[in-house]
């Protein structure tokens, strides 16, 4: 087996096989930013892994056809024999059509991805620019207030441009240590980038939506995130003010896309992980279980192709 066919093989494997197993009942009870991290590892890997092998096989094709020898560029490519015979028309119209294949398939997810992140970036961008028009200023620096009658908090991120926006009514509603909570929570998604996390795997799922990978990462990685503001905000604030907030906002309507609430995503799994009594979770078994998978799933591609290379 060469690189090609193991990149191929083993981009199969994470796209298909991966998101049973950080699903499984090993992840649960295991520290949300690893669970984060093993989604993030393994989305990057097997993305690296179908990009490494289709820029194989593109400078691979074309190489064959200025030297040519597309008699024998595909087998030998895919690792599958040493030569074939084949007639040069015949082989060379196969090999230009691989090309164009690969080529078109490249070209077409990564338009894909590009324009839906465009579109998110854009969308988050008015909606800054939207809140800081018709919001007004708090004592509380980079928060917005709106007029509204459902009590909400949430923060979104266009780029440079960011906001806090917190509803009159959360505002009445939330007593001082609450409303510290919640605007912690929300800082912590900014500080820690979450929105471009979100958005990018969400493009990502939109440019391959037959990949189960793609689509769980993107449905399973915002309660993580959410899980991680949380602990940000208890570590400064405690749970009791987060958790008082968590049950005040929950009746709230449906906020705009591409944004974050501090109560928009699995409140109630959120609620009774508050709730529990707070173990340590780092090294629990199905945190160092997580942790080499994360470590194997980043190494094993850097190691078989060294070893694909050197054959």
């Amino acid at each position: 087996m060469n690189a090609v066919t193991f990149l191929l093989v083993y981009a199969v494997a994470l796209s298909w096989l991966a998101p049973a197993v950080l699903t499984s009942p090993i992840t649960v009870g295991i520290h949300p930013r690893l669970s984060v991290a093993g989604w993030l590892v393994t989305v990057a890997t097997a993305s690296l892994a179908w990009v490494a092998a289709f820029v194989i096989l593109i400078v691979g094709t074309a190489h064959s056809l200025i030297t040519r020898t597309a008699p024998t560029f595909c087998v030998e490519t895919l690792g599958i024999a040493s030569a074939v015979t084949l007639p040069p028309t015949i082989a060379t119209a196969f090999v230009v059509a691989l090309l164009s294949l690969t080529a078109a398939v490249a070209i077409r997810t990564g338009c894909r991805a590009i324009v839906t992140l465009r579109n998110m970036r854009r969308a988050n961008c008015q909606h800054t620019e939207a809140v800081r028009i018709i919001g007004r200023p708090t004592v509380h620096e980079g928060v917005v207030a709106i007029t509204a009658d459902q009590p909400t908090a949430y923060c979104v991120s266009g780029g440079r441009q960011r906001a806090i926006v917190v509803t009159t009514a959360a505002l009445e509603l939330l007593n001082p240590p609450a409303l510290a909570a919640v605007l912690a929570h929300e800082r912590a998604h900014l500080r820690g980038r979450h929105h471009q996390i979100i958005a990018t795997l969400g493009a990502l799922a939109a440019a391959l939506p037959r990949l189960p990978l793609m689509r769980e990462a993107a449905r399973s990685v915002p309660a993580l995130l959410e899980m991680c503001a949380d602990d940000a905000a208890t570590r400064k604030h405690g749970r009791e003010p987060l958790l008082a907030s968590l049950l005040t906002l929950s009746t709230r309507h449906r906020i705009p896309d591409g944004v974050l609430a501090a109560a928009g995503t699995a409140v109630a799994d959120r609620i009774v992980r508050l709730m529990q009594p707070r173990r340590a979770m780092w090294w629990r078994p199905q945190s160092l279980v997580m942790l080499l998978i994360v470590i194997g799933t980043a190494v094993v591609p850097a190691f078989a192709f060294t070893l694909c290379t050197l054959q």
